[in-house]
Formats: structure tokens, C-alpha cells, sequence
């Protein structure tokens, strides 16, 4: 279950989410994208966990006009501004732990800066597992976790998200059965990693 606090934080900035947050997903974004790019991807159906506004979504219809766009959020008010930029995307309230597509059904799975505000990344990573087609990929991009002065500062206003570095990552996605292909520090202060469903 997401924590309520945090879900009502989020849909009470929903609509000036893009304005405060925007450069930085999109920064995000871009580097799920090129790793899609670099890696040849060409999915028929995608599914973009934390899709918060949809920004993500309207530019994997852009790149991939012919697939499938699915999209989860735990914040309602954000699901809804996605569905009207998106509105060939099906879109649905809920949480990373209880996905509702089918078992390997989806042929690329995305989540960008939501990863951290996981309730419980291993059980969320084993449905990410679970929905995948064998070979399917799994992009993520994370902040990478800060410095000690901003950590505790975080923690002190309640606001730490479970931020991982590329080692802690690694091991997380090898034991809820994805397979790393890549991992990095992109630009600096994302953590991106590209996984893979073997069978």
C-alpha cells in the first residue's frame, strides 16, 4: 500500500507538479529513452509505473506511435491530468505491488523518480518479474542517493525516499529475477538501469 501521506501530497500539487518538477523528470526521462534507443527496443506494449502527469507516456506514443500505453499511479489527481494528455493510454490508480496487467504481458516496463516512494521495492520489482514477456526490458531511472547533509535533512522533514546506488540496485533487481544489463550514474544524479525478463 503507498503511504497516504504521500499520495495525498502528491495529488494536492498535481496540478503545478510539471512546472516544479518538469526539468528534473524530464531529465529522467530522456535517459530511459536513449537507453531504449541504444538498446534497439521497439515494444509493443509499455507500462510506466509511477506515471505521475503522463509526461513520460506522451513521448513513448511520440517514439513508439503503435503501442500499447499502460500507466499506474497511486495518486488519483495525477492519473487524471495523465488522462488527458494521454488519453490513448489506459490509466489506472494503484500501486507498483499489485499490478493489474496479466502475467507477461508487457513488453517494456518504465518508472522514473517514483521508485524510491515504493512501499516495498522487492515485491514491486517481482511484479514488474511477473508482467514482463520473456525478454522483455525493465528502464529505470532513480535519483541516486544524496550526501550525508542532505540525507539528514531529508529524514529530519520526512521526506527520505529508499534511494539506491548502482551496486544496491544491481543486487535488488538479481533477486527479484530480473537480469542486469546495464547500469550507470546519469548525468551524474540518476541512477539508470536496464533489466531484462530471461524466461
Amino acid at each position: 500500500m503507498a503511504d497516504p501521506g504521500h499520495v495525498r501530497t502528491f495529488n494536492r500539487i498535481a496540478p503545478r507538479y510539471d512546472d516544479k518538477f518538469g526539468r528534473d523528470c524530464e531529465t529522467a526521462h530522456t535517459a530511459v529513452l536513449r537507453w531504449a534507443g541504444a538498446a534497439r527496443l521497439e515494444p509493443g506494449s509499455i507500462l510506466d509505473i509511477g506515471c505521475g502527469t503522463g509526461k513520460l507516456l506522451e513521448a513513448a506514443a511520440d517514439r513508439w506511435p503503435h503501442a500499447l500505453l499502460h500507466g499506474i499511479d497511486p495518486a488519483e489527481r495525477m492519473v487524471d491530468i495523465a488522462r488527458a494528455r494521454v488519453p490513448c493510454a489506459q490509466l489506472s490508480t494503484g500501486v507498483a505491488e499489485r499490478l493489474p496487467q496479466s502475467d507477461a504481458s508487457v513488453d517494456l516496463v518504465v518508472s522514473t523518480t517514483s521508485f524510491g516512494h515504493w512501499t516495498d521495492p522487492e515485491a514491486g520489482l517481482r511484479e514488474v518479474c511477473r508482467v514482463l514477456r520473456p525478454g522483455g526490458s525493465f528502464l529505470i531511472a532513480e535519483h541516486a542517493p544524496p550526501g550525508l547533509v542532505l540525507t539528514l535533512l531529508l529524514k529530519v522533514l520526512g521526506r527520505l525516499p529508499r534511494l539506491h546506488d548502482t551496486e544496491g540496485m544491481r543486487d535488488l533487481l538479481r533477486r527479484t529475477g530480473l537480469t542486469p544489463v546495464r547500469l550507470d550514474i546519469v548525468p551524474g544524479t540518476f541512477v539508470v538501469a536496464h533489466a531484462k525478463r530471461q524466461s
